[in-house]
């Protein structure tokens, strides 16, 4: 995967991680800790798609790489709202 490819995909990680927390109402940190929250949660949403076969939907190919956006997005809300759960992160 090319550093170009790289930076496209973590940028899309970011936007998941945002729009996952304007979703569940939860702040889980600054700028590094949203990528990496989004990384998490794409990752996440890639393994549902694959363990039970589901629709993906939108679908972005960087680099020869399949990124699901409704599932990484669904992902990251999932974990953002874990972590606030768990009462590590600031309500809005």
């Amino acid at each position: 995967m090319s550093l170009e490819a790289m930076g496209v995909l973590l940028a899309i990680a970011v936007v998941c991680s945002i729009v996952a927390q304007g979703l569940t109402g939860y702040s889980t940190g600054g700028f590094l800790v949203s990528t990496g929250v989004g990384l998490v949660g794409a990752v996440l949403g890639m393994w549902l798609v694959n363990a039970f076969d589901l629709p993906v939907g939108i679908r972005l190919t960087v680099g020869g790489t399949e990124f699901p956006m409704v599932w990484a997005t669904l992902g990251s809300a999932f974990l953002v709202a874990v972590l606030g759960a768990l009462g590590g992160t600031k309500r809005w």
